[in-house]
């Protein structure tokens, strides 16, 4: 089978030729149908903020945002069979360490893993593997793990019907938090960034959010502008910049952490965030029961994850997906095997 593989400690990924794998005791084979390209993904593609950590393991498929169908089950397997249609989450829990006993499953001290689902098959473990209604198409299935990711930051945060948000970053995690701020109630939801985030943003407001071009004189303003008087009761920062929501949030309000910290933050502004009375949240990936409601929300047609795709390759074409996405291009690229 072809799968997009590190080969090498440096930049770059190469298309190679691997066995179809078997599974073992409670694991699935997964015919892959499509397979989002996170930025952690393009992190090993680069070779940066910490790829040496899978040094020992090359070649590594790249590839854990994926949706296929079920071909075979491995011994001890219940709950799925031949033909079922999964989204598999790159991180599964273990049942026994101390935060999966106190159900924060998304906190656990050993969880069961995926990667390499940029290829014609994957192994999964049953732990990792949530069923899909064959009325839901396998595009808006791969897009469920991202989904998830801003859904259980919206639910971290104590945000209800009525209130606002602001999201700083319109990767496909913000624009996830603010489909799933929408879908929860929240009416006030503003979208943040760059200049070279354009394609993003005009994406965003297709999708009928507020944005704002961030980085220019009086930016801050003009989000404050289309937020209550007070400022926003959210800000969610999918970027891992944290460098604006002082000016943002109202008193008291919420900064939920969901990006990967990208700088350090000094003394000085997080005392300014001290005194506004900013309550700091961190978020990570998600729990069971946050699939669970994804998939439903999905399923029911409340939420439409297919205006993120914008680009699809054929696993023989997938370096030039990792080039887009390095080059800022588009939102969401998929490694879609056979087409």
């Amino acid at each position: 089978m072809k799968a997009i593989a590190k080969t090498r400690p440096a930049y770059g990924a190469e298309v190679i030729e691997l066995p179809v794998p078997r599974p073992g005791p409670n694991e699935l084979l997964v015919k892959i149908a499509a397979c989002g390209i996170c930025g952690s993904d393009l992190h090993l593609y680069l070779w940066e903020l910490g790829a040496e950590r899978i040094a020992g393991r090359l070649p590594f498929v790249l590839g854990h945002e994926p949706a296929g169908e079920v071909v075979e089950t491995g011994p001890g397997v219940t709950g799925f069979r031949p033909g079922d249609r999964v989204a598999l989450d790159p991180f599964g829990h273990c049942g026994r360490c101390g935060p999966c006993r106190a159900g924060r499953f998304h906190l656990c001290a050993a969880p069961t893993t995926l990667s390499g689902a940029f290829a014609e098959f994957t192994i999964a473990p049953v732990a990792n593997a949530y069923l899909v209604p064959p009325t839901m198409d396998f595009e808006q299935a791969a897009m469920l793990e991202p989904f998830g990711t801003g859904l259980h930051a919206v639910e971290q945060s104590c945000l209800r019907a009525g209130d606002s948000a602001v999201i700083e970053g319109p990767g496909p995690i913000g624009l996830s938090i603010a489909l799933a701020a929408r879908a929860l109630g929240v009416t006030s939801i503003v979208v943040t960034g760059l200049g070279v985030d354009a394609e993003r943003l005009a994406i965003a407001e297709r999708m009928g959010f507020h944005t704002v071009a961030a980085g220019r004189p009086g930016w801050t303003a003009e989000v404050r502008a289309m937020l209550p008087a007070g400022g926003a009761d959210a800000v969610f920062d999918a970027c891992g910049m944290l460098d604006s929501a002082r000016e943002l949030l109202r008193r008291g309000g919420e900064l939920v952490e969901v990006g990967w910290p990208a700088r350090d933050v000094s003394s000085a502004e997080l005392r300014a965030l001290f005194f506004h009375g900013v309550t700091l949240i961190n978020s990570r990936i998600r729990t069971p029961e946050t699939w669970r409601r994804a998939i439903a929300m999905v399923a029911s047609g409340n939420v439409d994850l297919r205006p993120m795709v914008t680009h699809r390759y054929e696993i023989s074409h997938g370096i030039e997906a990792f080039e887009l996405l390095r080059a800022r291009g588009g939102l969401k690229a998929l490694v879609v095997p056979g087409t």
